[in-house]
């Protein structure tokens, strides 16, 4: 009969820990956890490792959200317990108050998870994050525990918190050498190709983790073995952790090992790979790990992990050109990245030159220091069409009846656009300030109940601080807040502008009238609203007003600052929940109707909006300083097939980036498929299981996302060159 602490390592580690602060009960459930988790050696996977999660425990620990409970774990934790039933009730029991998203989300007031629910806005306190792999592959587990003595020498008084890191690289040998004894009985009766693999393994975990890789392979191992310890996240910088591994292997399998690996990152959908970049003197980082593991990503053609390039003035065209055929393949993939736009951002926080070259990205595409920050990813989000809603409708939201922002009189007495234009800037001011309480609140309970041992030994800071990851210990800790709904909150705004204000020819209850009856019985008005001139178009007016309010909003989080001691910013990632929020958001002065998903994907043109070319969506994307923003800016762009079945399509999308990046852009993701193939796809998901596309940050198949958010992809503007 299975034990308590087999059934629920976690649990039973943090309960019977001996001390009884956080972070050594969070390392007792962690060495806990190592100890008794049951193992699977499977020598056709290569690599040995698997995260918390596959394991059917109703409690676990998740480096971005800490202690995690999971109801149908917990059913399936009892269903195994057979005569430990009641033990493993009443130990779920006493866990689950302790949980650190319970603890969040209890202390939030009711109208506060209202209008997350209803895509208003949101903060929070955890988020992904980037720990040194490379520390932990060239020091080893030894090394690192001459760091921690080092350090606690220098911080008297912390022996708690150093105990506690000092137990989690205990736990980590520990599982290694389980995993290494297991693989050893396995090579007893194991015969051909499973017995090299099972030898590959042992001889590897004889050395490591304790000491640094001796090859390709090892290094592999390493890192999946520590990767996957407790939470699948983001690999960080790939080819600048493990290129001299790759470089320096003569075993005659590091392609095969990389292959082993990706299919790994695969089968656990890993967050975000980054790759390519430069030093600060200005040098490219490429090696041959980069340009090897876009061939793997060419010939798998998966739609995980989430590949991110990086690219600079002096990028050689053979990275380019390896990114562009990989973009061909339709994966979505990779997205690539601005140094001269970044690395100046991350300055203007400041962040030294040295450091600010060693982001990357995390999650779907925020911004995070390897191995020296947390700095949120991301920390809450915000609807900018709902602070219109909130100056139409005197605080209330269109979709819920429900007041969420500020009372600011009757929309009618505001005299000049100005006047309107003020008001909204409260609005979102309000809800920046809302969406930063909401965040520093949740910062500070993660602070206290949601300490990371663990990870706090791979984040330059907390060893040398002598204060936990979540605790202000990395160098930096910066936040970083999403917007929705920028293009479309600009596009109404400039046609309210020209027909309330300039033109005058309707007045703003006669607006306000036919946006509450979602334009039926207004067609003269919504044919003029919503032919009016659209962003991504390099049209002026609504291109200024685009950048007016995009600077204030931006502007205005720099002067917010977080729990963990840094300040906050902005950035623009949609992710899958554009269409989400475009059903939760009213008819706006865009055009847009009630419960229609069309939403912008991106801080480019609504889906459809522009007209004018890609060349046209690019002067008015720039228009705009792009170094405001502190996180992913993401510019999404469709191109047809045949635009990269040529040399010369292929050609022409360089240069088109290349113009983008030398002109201040930050990032561009892009897809490549027709909109004949998307609607068939539609229409017969069977014959289309393998069709990925780029979403918002990441890439998905295209047969598994919701119908609003497949329509939001297919009204995407076609762009060809």
């Amino acid at each position: 009969m299975a034990k308590l602490k087999e059934l629920e390592p976690f649990a039973y580690g943090y309960l019977h820990s001996k001390k009884k602060d956080v972070e050594s009960r969070i390392a007792s459930s962690i060495t806990c956890y190592a100890n008794n988790v049951p193992l699977v050696v499977d020598p056709k996977r290569w690599y040995v490792g698997h995260p918390a999660r596959d394991y059917p425990m109703g409690v676990w620990f998740c480096s971005s959200s800490a202690i995690s409970f999971d109801i149908k774990k917990a059913r399936e934790s009892l269903k195994r317990s057979k005569g430990k039933f009641l033990g493993v009730f009443l130990l779920l029991l006493r866990m689950f108050p302790r949980v650190t998203e319970s603890i969040d989300g209890l202390t939030n007031p009711y109208k506060t998870q209202l209008m997350r629910w209803n895509k208003v806005l949101w903060g929070t306190g955890g988020g992904h994050g980037n720990p040194d792999y490379k520390l932990l592959l060239d020091l080893g587990t030894d090394g690192l525990r001459k760091r921690v003595k080092k350090y606690r020498a220098i911080n008297p008084g912390k022996d708690d918190f150093y105990d506690a890191l000092v137990a989690t690289l205990d736990a980590f040998d520990i599982l290694a050498a389980r995993y290494k004894d297991k693989a050893t009985e396995m090579l007893k009766t194991a015969q051909g190709e499973d017995k090299e693999a099972l030898k590959r393994i042992v001889t590897a975990l004889e050395n490591i983790p304790q000491k640094s890789p001796r090859n390709f392979f090892e290094a592999c191992q390493f890192f999946w073995l520590s990767f996957s310890f407790l939470e699948i996240d983001s690999p960080g910088l790939f080819d600048y952790t493990l290129g001299k591994y790759y470089e320096e292997d003569d075993t005659g399998l590091r392609y095969d090992c990389l292959k082993k690996l990706w299919e790994q990152f695969h089968e656990t959908r890993t967050w975000n790979l980054c790759v390519g970049g430069s030093t600060p003197d200005g040098k490219d980082m490429c090696n041959e790990l980069t340009y090897d593991l876009l061939a793997v990503a060419r010939e798998y053609k998966y739609n995980t992990p989430n590949i991110t390039m990086r690219f600079h003035k002096n990028s050689p065209e053979k990275a380019w050109n390896a990114a562009i055929e990989t973009l061909a393949t339709g994966i979505g993939m990779p997205a690539i990245y601005n140094d001269e736009c970044v690395v100046p951002a991350m300055e203007k926080l400041g962040i030294p030159k040295n450091d600010a070259h060693l982001y990357c990205m995390n999650g779907c595409n925020q911004i995070d220091i390897y191995g020296k920050s947390h700095m949120g990813l991301e920390d809450g989000e915000f609807n900018v069409a709902k602070a219109l809603e909130f100056v139409l409708y005197r605080g209330v939201c269109s979709y819920t009846k429900k007041k969420f922002g500020l009372d600011l009189g009757d929309p009618n007495n505001y005299a000049t656009f100005d006047d309107f234009l003020n008001a909204f800037f409260k609005e979102t001011d309000y809800m920046i300030d809302k969406v930063v309480a909401i965040s520093n609140k949740a910062q500070a309970i993660y602070a206290k109940y949601g300490l990371n041992p663990w990870r706090s030994n791979l984040i330059e800071g907390c060893v040398e601080r002598g204060l936990d990851y979540k605790n202000k210990g990395p160098l930096y800790g910066h936040g970083q807040i999403l917007t929705e709904g920028l293009p479309d909150t600009a596009d109404s705004l400039a046609a309210i502008k020209h027909f309330v204000y300039d033109e005058k020819k309707y007045t703003m209850k006669e607006l306000v009238d036919a946006l509450k009856k979602n334009y039926e019985g207004y067609d003269e008005l919504y044919k003029d609203f919503s032919g009016y001139h659209k962003f991504g178009n390099d049209v002026d007016d609504v291109d200024d007003i685009y950048k007016t309010i995009t600077h204030h909003i931006y502007n205005y989080a720099l002067t917010k600052k977080t729990f963990r001691g840094g300040t906050f910013g902005i950035g623009c990632s949609t992710f899958q929940r554009a269409a989400e929020y475009g059903e939760h958001t009213g008819a706006l002065p865009n055009g847009k109707k009630k419960e229609d998903t069309t939403f912008a994907d991106s801080i480019g043109a609504v889906p459809g909006c522009d007209k004018n070319g890609p060349t046209a969506l690019l002067n008015s994307v720039l228009k705009v300083d792009q170094t405001l923003a502190k996180s992913g800016n993401v510019l999404q762009m469709k191109f047809s097939k045949s635009q990269f079945n040529t040399e010369a399509g292929k050609e022409g999308f360089k240069t088109l980036a290349k113009t983008y990046f030398r002109m201040g852009g930050q990032t561009l993701q892009v897809n490549v498929v027709s909109r004949e193939e998307l609607l068939d796809a539609k229409a017969h998901p069977e014959k289309y299981p393998n069709l990925v596309v780029r979403v918002g940050g990441f890439s998905e198949y295209f047969v598994r996302l919701s119908p609003g958010l497949q329509d939001n992809i297919i009204k995407r503007t076609e762009n060809k060159l």
